[in-house]
């Protein structure tokens, strides 16, 4: 008579988890789950950060066209005042103030006063760019409409013009442009991140046209400042022979 194996035999050789190994498991498993919940974090800042960095350019960019244009069609007008002539132009650290002669496109071809403005709104600033169509007799920003003022650059920034002068060979920069009867031959713009004060950007160089106002086409012109060195002032009328024979008499 054969005797049944005994059950308890075949069970010993069957494998399951121990509680201690599913503890190792679960434990081994949120770690790398926090591992990649740290990766994502990383990434995800790194895409927001990136994202911020090229919005930034962007709009640096399109603020570097729109002031280059309006330098490169800078106008030469010049206002004749009590005792001297001056050029209609204002520059400080944080306002910019010409006369310039804007394209066909996408407005009507025609001379614009622009103005540039640093305004706080709420924790960031604005660069404001204002126009206002400019009229003979003008000799500052008469203010502009709502639909004249533009947002160029807004953000935690710092906003700083410099002007220079090159005439003595080298570019030396000032925060202001202190002269009435001459213009800088370089604007450049700066901007700053409000908490490091460092550059957010390079900065932007434009140069302002060098050419000649219109007076000088005139012969007997006295006022034309490419015949003075590019300074402003008043030309004598030169002497006749009969007034010099008087003075020599």
């Amino acid at each position: 008579m054969m005797r049944a194996a005994p059950q308890s035999r075949g069970r010993a050789h069957e494998h399951g988890f121990t509680l201690i190994e599913l503890l190792v498991s679960l434990t081994i498993l949120s770690v790398i789950l926090g591992l990649l919940a740290g990766g994502l974090k990383v990434i995800s800042h790194n895409w927001h950060t990136n994202a911020a960095r090229i919005e930034t350019l962007d709009m640096v960019s399109r603020a570097a066209d729109i002031l280059r244009r309006d330098a490169s069609g800078l106008q030469r007008v010049v206002a004749m005042g009590r005792q001297n002539p001056r050029y209609l132009f204002a520059g400080t650290e944080t306002h910019l103030s010409f006369v310039t002669l804007e394209p066909p496109y996408p407005s009507a071809a025609a001379p614009y006063f622009v103005d540039y403005s640093v305004a706080p709104n709420g924790r960031q600033v604005e660069l404001i760019r204002a126009r206002a169509r400019y009229q003979h007799g003008l000799e500052t920003f008469p203010g502009a409409t709502p639909a004249n003022r533009v947002r160029l650059l807004q953000g935690p920034y710092r906003y700083r013009f410099d002007y220079a002068d090159k005439s003595t060979g080298t570019a030396q920069w000032r925060n202001s442009w202190p002269y009435s009867n001459r213009l800088p031959d370089l604007i450049r713009l700066q901007i700053l991140n409000a908490r490091a004060n460092t550059l957010a950007s390079p900065p932007l160089v434009v140069a302002v046209k060098a050419d000649a106002e219109l007076s000088c086409l005139v012969k007997k012109s006295k006022v034309c400042s490419a015949k003075s060195g590019g300074a402003l002032k008043v030309q004598a009328e030169p002497e006749n022979d009969a007034s010099k024979y008087k003075q020599e008499q």
